[in-house]
C-alpha cells in the first residue's frame, strides 16, 4: 500500500464511507504505534508524528472506547493483532490483522486455500539407541521406555523424555533424539539440562556425561535450559560453531536453509567458537551476555554480536510464531518445517517485510492469511504451497 492510498482509506472513514475491512486497518495501524513503534523506523519523526496524529483524530472515539476495556496496551488486542510492512520509506506496505484465534475475515477472492486444513505440528521424534535400533516416541504411552548403558529412559505424562542414571561410574552409549518437520520434542539429559527441539532438528548426547566435559552435537534448532556445574563445561555443537556455557538458557538456529546460525542468550553467559570445514575450532570466538545474540552468516570470517529480540528467537519454543521485519521466505521456510509442506514460488517473490505473531497450533491457512491483504495470492495443492505476486 502506497501512502496515496492509505490517507484515501483514511479521508473515508472520516467521510463515514470506509468498509469495516478498512476501518480494522486503521484502528490496528495506530495500535502500531502503541505496540511496535520500531516498526516504523523507515519514517523520518515528523512524518510518523504526523501520521499517527491524523489516525488519532479519525479514531479517538473508538480507541476511547478500546481502552476503557483494556488499561495495558499490548501486542494481543481484544479483536485485533496487527501486523505491518516496515517498508514505509519505500513506499510499500503490507498490513496483516490476526483475530485472537489467529483467523482473519477478509473479502480476497484470490486466495484459494484448500478444503481439508493442513494441520500443525506436535510431539513427534525418534529416538536412537545405541545398538541403532529406533523407537517412535510419541507412539509410547507414559513411563519406562526402555534401558540404555544403565540409563533408564522415561516417558513422562507431559510427553517429554527423561534420562535417569541407573548407575555410577557407568560407560556412556549416544543417543540421538530427531524431529521430523512438523515436529518438536522436550527432553531433560542425565545431568538435568532441559533441551526443547524445533522441527526438523535432532540432538546427539551420551546417556551420561562421563569426563570432564558435557557435549551435546546439535542440527536445526534448540533451546537449552543447561544445569549447572562449574567442574563440566557444557558444550553444544554443530556444523559450523561449537558453544561452551556452565550453566545458561540459551536458543541456537542452525538450519542449513537459513543464511546464519543464529546464538541467542537469555540467561547467563556463553563463548561461541567458530569451526572451520573440517570442524575444528578455529581462533575466532563471540562472548554473549544476555539479552545479545551472534550471528555467523554462510561464509563469514566472524560473528556479528547485537541486541536480540528474544521473544522472536524462542517463540516457536513458547507455542507461536513472531515475525520481526521477516520476509516472506524466512516465514514460509517455518511454516515448510511445522506444517511439513512444501513451498513453491511462481513470479517475482514479494519483498514486503512482516511483524506480526500468531499461535502455532492453527491450522496452516490461518498463518498464510498474513499474506492476503499484501495482495500475495497462495494457494493449497496437496502438501504443497504455492506462492504468486
Amino acid at each position: 500500500m502506497d501512502p496515496k492510498e492509505f490517507y484515501k482509506i483514511l479521508r473515508k472513514y472520516r467521510l463515514g464511507e470506509a468498509s469495516q475491512e478498512e476501518i480494522d486497518f486503521l484502528d490496528a495501524y495506530y495500535n502500531l504505534f502503541e505496540v511496535e513503534e520500531n516498526v516504523l523506523d523507515g519514517m523520518q519523526d515528523k512524518a510518523k508524528s504526523q501520521l499517527k496524529d491524523a489516525i488519532k483524530a479519525g479514531l479517538s472515539e473508538q480507541i476511547a472506547a478500546e481502552e476503557l476495556k483494556s488499561s495495558s496496551k499490548v501486542i494481543w488486542m481484544k479483536k485485533w493483532l496487527i501486523a505491518a510492512s516496515v517498508l514505509l520509506f519505500t513506499g510499500v506496505a503490507s498490513y496483516l490483522f490476526f483475530k485472537q484465534s489467529g483467523s482473519i475475515e477478509t473479502g480476497n477472492p484470490k486466495v484459494k486455500l484448500a478444503k481439508v486444513e493442513i494441520k500443525p505440528g506436535g510431539n513427534k521424534a525418534v529416538l536412537t539407541l545405541a545398538d541403532g535400533s529406533s523407537i517412535i516416541l510419541n507412539d509410547k504411552e507414559d513411563g519406562l521406555i526402555t534401558q540404555d548403558a544403565g540409563a533408564e529412559i522415561v516417558k513422562t505424562k507431559d510427553g517429554q523424555i527423561v534420562y535417569h542414571t541407573k548407575q555410577a561410574n557407568q560407560s556412556a552409549a549416544i543417543n540421538m533424539i530427531s524431529t521430523p518437520r512438523g515436529g518438536q520434542y522436550q527432553l531433560t539429559l542425565a545431568d538435568g539440562t532441559q533441551v526443547w527441539l524445533n522441527a526438523s532438528s535432532s540432538i546427539k548426547f551420551p546417556t551420561v556425561f562421563t569426563g570432564a566435559e558435557r557435549k551435546v552435537e546439535i542440527t536445526g534448532e534448540a533451546y537449552f535450559e543447561v544445569a549447572k556445574n562449574i567442574h563440566k563445561p557444557f558444550k553444544v555443537v554443530s556444523a559450523h560453531q561449537v558453544i561452551e556455557v556452565l550453566g545458561t538458557h540459551f536458543n541456537i538456529n542452525t538450519y542449513d536453509d537459513e543464511s546464519a546460525d543464529k546464538t541467542t542468550l537469555l540467561e547467563g553467559s556463553v563463548r561461541v567458537h567458530k569451526l572451520n570445514m573440517q570442524g575444528k575450532e578455529e581462533n575466532i570466538s563471540a562472548v554473549l551476555k544476555p539479552g545479545q545474540q551472534a550471528v555467523l552468516a554462510n561464509n563469514a570470517k566472524s560473528f556479528k554480536v547485537s541486541a536480540a529480540d528474544e521473544e522472536a528467537a524462542i517463540a516457536w519454543k513458547n507455542g507461536y510464531f513472531k515475525f520481526n521485519r521477516d520476509n516472506i521466505q524466512t516465514i514460509m521456510r517455518q511454516v515448510s518445517r511445522w506444517y511439513n509442506v512444501d513451498v513453491e514460488y511462481r513470479g517475482k517473490i514479494s519483498e514486503d517485510l512482516f511483524v506480526g505473531k500468531i499461535n502455532r497450533s492453527e491450522n496452516v491457512t490461518e498463518v498464510l492469511r498474513i499474506l492476503e491483504l499484501s495482495k500475495i495470492n497462495t494457494t493449497i495443492k496437496g502438501n504443497k504451497i504455492i506462492i504468486t505476486n
